[in-house]
């Protein structure tokens, strides 16, 4: 154990101001969420509130009107059609958090102080992003204007399969319809990953001859390790992803799903010394402002500070909780569904059964 009487005084510390900027890059760097790609950059959202306020309006162009073109004649002028655009809310998001320094005592008595509490503080706010993103979804798929919408429920009444089997996936897959190769990750727990192994197929196309080349390639495919792929679909595992009573949620994602941007902060991280509080404490504050926006959603500012401001005096209330990011009342789908570029999928950890060889004709 580290002899925490030698340790960096946090209150003696000067931290720079590049610090706060490192922790939070490096807990972006390392979540595989934005290593996928499923959340990217863009670092122009919170720039927008560089005047204040707290939504940024993301306007879109709509899918043009799928009608039949115009026949030329000499009789009659080309008649102009609209090109309609909509107009999506992102929320800006606050978060501060504080730590004391015998939490980080043994962290900071290495020889570089600095590298060492970031890459725990880094750490914990990893975690945090994971679980932004994830009551995110929560809130969008419990929202109306997303229900039945780009989710398939394989443990739903009547299905005889409740397992994260090929058909199960592809079911989830084309919900997107002609769509669907825009998912390109899926999220899984590692017990869905466990039963993708155990049963050793992905591709139940037992019997059937493919040839590519003039070589046969194997009718089963073995289970993917993390990184690996079904169908083409990167696997992502994360056990922070949803169980509850043996039903697992696994996720689909295009590329660019979530749109992420950290906005600078005033006194962002902070040391300092309280004499008084348990006869001396040296502390650390971190503080972040960030935006994630998931793409075809809008943020409903006017329902949430309805809510908010019921339990508050009557007063506005500056962000939202981690909570109230999974209300579904405050989000509202402003895109077409297949333009929503995620799906929701829910099965059992049960054994996948291996697809029965067909039927050889006589």
């Amino acid at each position: 154990m580290a002899d925490i009487t030698t340790a960096t005084k946090l209150a003696n510390m000067q931290i720079p101001e590049w610090w706060a900027n490192y922790t939070a890059q490096r807990s972006v760097e390392q979540d595989q969420f934005f290593q996928s790609g499923v959340i990217s950059a863009v670092p122009n959202l919170a720039s927008q509130l560089n005047g204040g306020g707290f939504l940024v309006n993301m306007p879109y162009f709509k899918p043009l009107a799928d009608v039949d073109p115009q026949i030329p004649n000499d009789d009659n002028d080309i008649q102009l059609n609209t090109i309609e655009t909509g107009v999506s809310q992102a929320r800006l998001y606050g978060m501060d958090q504080g730590w004391s320094a015998t939490d980080l005592a043994a962290e900071l008595a290495g020889d570089d102080p600095l590298t060492a509490m970031g890459n725990s503080v880094s750490d914990y706010w990893r975690h945090i992003n994971e679980k932004i993103l994830l009551n995110t979804l929560d809130g969008v798929y419990s929202s109306t204007s997303m229900k039945n919408k780009n989710q398939f429920d394989a443990t739903a009444d009547g299905q005889t399969d409740n397992t994260f089997s090929l058909s199960n996936f592809n079911n989830a897959r084309f919900m997107l319809g002609d769509r669907y190769q825009d998912l390109a990750v899926v999220a899984v727990h590692s017990d869905i990953l466990k039963q993708l192994q155990n049963a050793n197929i992905v591709d139940p196309k037992t019997g059937n001859v493919i040839m590519v080349n003039g070589n046969q390639l194997p009718t089963q495919i073995q289970a993917p390790n993390p990184g690996d792929s079904i169908k083409g679909v990167r696997i992502v595992v994360d056990d922070s992803l949803p169980v509850k009573s043996g039903v697992y949620t696994s996720y689909l994602f295009s590329t660019g799903a979530f749109g992420w941007s950290e906005m600078p902060v005033s006194n962002a991280v902070a040391t300092g010394r309280d004499e008084l509080r348990f006869h001396g404490v040296d502390y650390l504050v971190n503080r972040r402002r960030f935006i994630l926006a998931p793409a075809g959603m809008s943020w409903n500012e006017s329902a949430f500070q309805a809510d908010a401001m019921k339990s508050n005096g009557n007063k506005p209330v500056a962000f939202p909780s981690m909570a109230d990011m999974a209300n579904g009342k405050y989000w509202t789908r402003v895109a077409d569904e297949k333009l929503i570029p995620f799906v929701k999928f829910t099965t059992t950890d049960e054994a996948i059964k291996k697809a029965a060889d067909p039927v050889k004709p006589n």
